[in-house]
């Protein structure tokens, strides 16, 4: 009997690995989608006629679609099913690449941005749900969670050697676009045939205090306001990098244009390998917000080095540790953390949690190009600063958890 059970989860499984495979071959195209915009910035200016700042407004039009669709795109998922969500996600990252390379100008290039947020909050809210629903017998389901981050790595790590050679064969700048509408439409087309596992959804506990409340000691004006800093500040700090390195390394006449995107690239193998060695690190039950402190403290240093050396070793090495140390999933630590703070309101915590993270995507872009039409120099030091603020939130959150949990938890990455 328990042969034949075992025999069925397994087969179980296995139906579901196609299905998997298309899901996580969008968030390809979901971590080029986040630089696409940067990589291609000159040619943008010129066809948008349009500033940095300019252009950078249409790179926080994706943080603001993302904002005003993230609260539906969870609610439209549990009520109409994940395969309808993900599928307009999907359609939604066809409009954006396609409509940024067809729009006039940068008002409307600002407006088919937003679809590109739309996709983003879409897609994650039918992908992970769908994980859980396929395998909701695993015991662990880390390495699942793991592998949205590293087809994200993927993508950032593709997108530069793809841009590298437009630039040095001198071809259409719009061909890394129309090549993942066209992928994007092929797994469309694939995902509609595939079956997905029933829909299942859980209540939220209701909950009958204002604030949210956690275990004895826990005050949400600290430690929440703390890991909300966190969740700002950690997604702020490699965003930052990823979009503005290629001209810092062009404009301090370190590198070309053409081999400034090798410093991306550099990133997305170190968030890449970090991945899993956050997976591990954490599966081993090192201290979480231990870990969180060094990887922050040391995405600090690397950027003030880097700015104190603004050589070629000095960029691969912050492109390293920046991509290490600062990509590498302590953003699902902090998420993980703050639920384990306020577990009775999982939902309205987590909403708040990505809602920071989005403020970040949505804002980040612009104030920082209003850095960059000055001066480049001064949005890596508005990063370190902010990267500093991140640390001493996280020296905050370690000191508090120590003394609040007497019995620290092994937190999961995906929790």
């Amino acid at each position: 009997m328990n042969n034949i059970t075992s025999e069925k989860q397994t087969n179980e499984k296995r139906r579901y690995i196609p299905l998997l495979s298309s899901l996580y071959f969008n968030y390809i195209f979901q971590g080029m989608a986040a630089i696409v915009l940067s990589q291609n910035m000159t040619a943008l200016k010129d066809q948008w006629q349009a500033s940095t700042t300019q252009v950078t407004l249409v790179m926080s039009a994706i943080g603001f679609g993302r904002i005003i669709s993230l609260y539906f795109s969870g609610y439209f998922s549990d009520k109409y099913g994940r395969k309808k969500t993900v599928m307009i996600a999907i359609v939604s990252y066809f409009v954006f690449f396609l409509g940024i390379l067809l729009s006039p100008n940068y008002q409307i290039a600002a407006f088919l941005a937003m679809f590109g947020g739309f996709s983003n909050a879409f897609l994650d809210t039918s992908t992970y749900p769908t994980l859980v629903e396929a395998y909701p017998s695993e015991k662990d389901n880390s390495s699942l969670s793991v592998l949205n981050k590293a087809f994200i790595s993927i993508g950032q790590f593709i997108l530069p050697f793809l841009t590298r050679i437009i630039i040095t064969e001198n071809l259409y700048y719009g061909w890394p676009f129309i090549l993942c509408a066209v992928c994007l439409f092929g797994n469309l087309l694939f995902l509609r045939k595939q079956p997905f596992p029933p829909l299942t959804t859980v209540e939220e506990e209701a909950s009958t205090t204002e604030e949210p409340t956690g275990p004895k000691g826990v005050k949400f004006k600290i430690d929440g306001i703390a890991l909300l800093v966190f969740s700002f500040v950690s997604v702020s700090m490699f965003n930052i990098f990823i979009l503005w390195i290629p001209q810092f390394g062009e404009q301090m006449n370190i590198v070309s244009q053409q081999d400034s995107l090798i410093f991306v690239s550099v990133f997305s193998v170190g968030s890449f390998v970090s991945v899993f060695l956050t997976s591990m690190i954490v599966k081993k039950g090192v201290s979480v917000t231990g870990l969180m402190v060094v990887c922050t403290g040391i995405t600090a240093l690397s950027l003030i080095y880097m700015i104190m050396q603004p050589t070629f070793v000095g960029l691969v090495i912050a492109s390293l540790c920046v991509g290490i140390f600062a990509a590498g999933g302590i953003w699902q630590l902090g998420l993980a953390l703050i639920l384990e703070f306020f577990p009775q309101r999982k939902g309205r915590i987590t909403s708040l949690y990505s809602l920071a993270t989005s403020v970040s995507v949505m804002i980040t872009p612009y104030i920082t190009g209003i850095m960059a039409e000055s001066d480049i120099r001064t949005v890596f030091l508005y990063n370190a600063v902010l990267t500093v603020i991140g640390f001493v939130a996280t020296l905050v959150i370690a000191m508090r958890y120590k003394a609040i949990v007497e019995e620290p938890a092994i937190l999961r990455v995906d929790e």
